[in-house]
């Protein structure tokens, strides 16, 4: 990853061509085909510059939450944290895009706005009828050390029959067996039926009262906001 800054912006490239897209979004020469996503967490759309498709990508929540900001001092956006998370499935030999830029916009030292640009995967969605070459690469992620970081069904693309990672927070597994079940468990939940995978571990067991654990915890907090609100 290149790195080079312009007054308070900070650019991080793959390649020296790949800087110069900073200028096209600046100056609003592309054209927007596709919104995938806009709402008050994020924003994605797939965007066309000479003729070449590419994905946009702005966190617009976390650009703007104070706490994010304070964090931003020592890790940086969160749109660079994902260009080097892209860059390391590629590094590991996994599919996925092809990170092209990220853009940290500062006042001082806070990140106040950040976006990144990336590699258009041309594949369709995942299904059910995928579930097969979907945990072979779940459990390949896991063989070479690493977690999936959000499991769901959907954050698998099908192109030629290959599996490509999106929405992929890799990291390395602290967790041994019990991180490996809590993410097919995971997987298994955003499916419209069973998946096989063993169900009978202490591992299994551990990450299932957890995640009753968390729901249970999300479900509180959401009665507590509830409360808060009538009070107001």
């Amino acid at each position: 990853m290149n790195k080079e800054k312009l007054g308070n912006i900070f650019l991080y490239y793959k390649e020296k061509k790949d800087k110069n897209l900073y200028e096209k979004i600046e100056n609003d020469e592309y054209e927007i085909v596709k919104i995938f996503k806009n709402d008050q967490r994020s924003y994605v759309a797939l965007i066309s510059i000479e003729g070449e498709n590419l994905v946009y990508k702005q966190p617009v929540e976390k650009n703007s939450r104070k706490w994010q900001r304070f964090l931003s001092i020592f890790r940086g956006s969160e749109s660079r944290r994902e260009f080097q998370n892209i860059e390391k499935i590629n590094d590991i030999g996994l599919n996925g895009a092809v990170p092209c830029l990220a853009v940290e916009k500062r006042k001082g030292v806070f990140v106040v706005d950040s976006y990144l640009i990336y590699s258009y995967i041309d594949g369709r969605e995942s299904s059910f009828e995928d579930i097969e070459i979907i945990s072979q690469e779940l459990k390949k992620i896991h063989d070479l050390g690493f977690l999936h970081g959000d499991s769901h069904l959907n954050n698998f693309l099908i192109k030629d029959n290959k599996v490509y990672l999106i929405d992929t927070k890799l990291e390395k597994n602290k967790y041994g067996n019990f991180g490996k079940s809590f993410e097919f468990m995971y997987l298994e939940e955003s499916c419209p039926q069973k998946i096989d995978f063993d169900k009978n571990s202490i591992y299994f067991k551990g990450a299932k009262m957890l995640r009753s654990y968390l729901t249970l915890l999300s479900k509180f907090k959401i009665k507590l906001k509830s409360i808060r609100r009538r009070k107001k």
